[in-house]
């Protein structure tokens, strides 16, 4: 497995919001987790940066001894949701005006198998050598309008609530999460990134981007690609590639 990374504060704003670990364990498993914090200028990057760092400890003390598929689902569920537990506890005591929450996708990769949880609208891709196909669904007010056919994908584009997101970690007590997972053959990529990638960047180019760059250069590829179309957002990538 192949692993790069980048991040950027964008073009509009005072601080980078987003935050991602990867990581690889003695088994030869890999993992990433990539946030987007929210809620003001100080609470959504701690957010973000408590809940990757949080995940993290996680995956170190007990992805090791977890010996099948069912067993990292079971993971993957209750680690987030103590995250939450967790960041909605420390919003809750220190009696902030505004929320302090964070998007989640996180990926953990064993042998040719990648399982993925999310919550809001951070997203993870599988690209093989034929399409892109999307492992997440966006927990967002316009994905619900998508899917209830009330607007359509231009509409969705410059909808003036696109950025109001309907599940996220620190919240609300309760935390609605999805879980996806894929089978990486070698030579397939699997994508995870902010919106202030997929926002700016469409499909088809993000593609065009990975299979024309050096690996190690993808992700700056992907992000300087983002900031030229306005980088209207922090923008974070995080690209796996089976080997």
């Amino acid at each position: 497995m192949r692993v790069t990374a980048s991040t950027d504060i964008g073009m509009r704003h005072e601080q980078n919001q987003d935050c991602y670990k990867v990581g690889r364990l003695k088994d030869d498993s890999y993992w990433a987790v990539l946030c987007d914090g929210m809620g003001g200028v100080s609470s959504g990057g701690e957010a973000s940066f408590i809940a990757v760092n949080y995940l993290e400890q996680m995956i170190d003390e007990m992805l090791l001894g977890l010996t099948d598929q069912k067993q990292i689902k079971q993971f993957m569920y209750d680690s987030t949701k103590k995250c939450n537990d967790l960041i909605f506890k420390l919003g809750n005591d220190m009696n902030r005006s505004l929320a302090m929450g964070t998007t989640l996708v996180m990926a953990i990769v064993r042998n040719d198998k990648a399982q993925i949880i999310h919550a809001g609208d951070s997203r993870a891709y599988h690209i093989s050598n034929r399409n892109i196909s999307r492992l997440t669904i966006d927990h967002s007010v316009v994905q619900e309008l998508l899917m209830s056919g009330s607007i359509n994908e231009q509409q969705a584009k410059s909808h003036p609530n696109r950025n109001i997101i309907t599940s996220a970690l620190g919240i609300e007590p309760e935390l609605k999460l999805d879980y996806n997972e894929v089978k990486l053959l070698k030579g397939e990529y699997l994508l995870l990134c902010t919106d202030g990638l997929n926002n700016m960047v469409t499909d088809h180019e993000m593609v065009d981007i990975i299979r024309s760059s050096e690996f190690y250069r993808t992700t700056d590829n992907l992000i300087k690609r983002a900031l030229e179309l306005g980088g209207f957002d922090n923008v974070t990538a995080v690209l796996l590639q089976a080997e």
